[in-house]
């Protein structure tokens, strides 16, 4: 999803022009069980690159709490409502996101799970941490289509993303921050 967004001092666009990234990820398994749409650029420091979270939300208030807490994530807490293979994102100051999904050209080639890594930054400025997080899953093609969009979020450039995949089964570790 391409659509500016302003770049911390701190850190650098990793491509120009700065990419919109949306990521929605539904955890099923595990300590906690929710729901969770993020939004930022991707961005380096020094040799670190990753997915800068912007805007969170999440569907689970103890996540929003360790999220702020550990991570310190800008965590909100919303609604998800999924409807097939689409999702709404309400929050309390109304609709967030309403986004479509469905399989790419490859559509369900069973491919084995690979790992990839999936780094982040959260915080701020002297607060800025790094997360080197790692995920394993089949990776599949797949489009999203925004079907609504918050005039509180950066616009996106088209309502079809470029690149989408999804990655079902998914298993993710991702060890505590460290500041960078």
């Amino acid at each position: 999803m391409a659509g500016r967004l302003p770049v911390p001092a701190d850190l650098r666009p990793l491509g120009a022009p700065t990419r919109l990234v949306v990521g929605v990820v539904r955890y099923r398994e595990g300590t906690l069980s929710y729901d969770e749409l993020a939004v930022g650029p991707l961005v380096r420091r020094g040799r670190r690159a990753g997915f800068l979270v912007d805007r969170i939300w999440v569907s689970d208030a103890t996540s929003v709490r360790g999220g702020r807490a550990v991570w310190d994530l800008p965590k909100e807490l919303a609604e998800f409502t999924w409807s097939g293979r689409s999702v709404r994102v309400t929050d309390r100051d109304g609709p967030v996101a309403e986004l479509a999904f469905r399989p790419g050209p490859l559509g369900g080639l069973g491919l084995p799970a690979v790992p990839l890594p999936l780094p982040g930054f959260s915080g701020s400025g002297e607060r800025r941490l790094f997360v080197p997080g790692r995920l394993v899953g089949t990776v599949r093609p797949e489009a999203m289509t925004v079907l609504s969009w918050s005039d509180r979020l950066p616009r996106p450039a088209r309502a079809t993303t470029r690149l989408s995949v999804a990655v079902r089964p998914f298993r993710m570790t991702v060890p505590g921050p460290v500041r960078c």
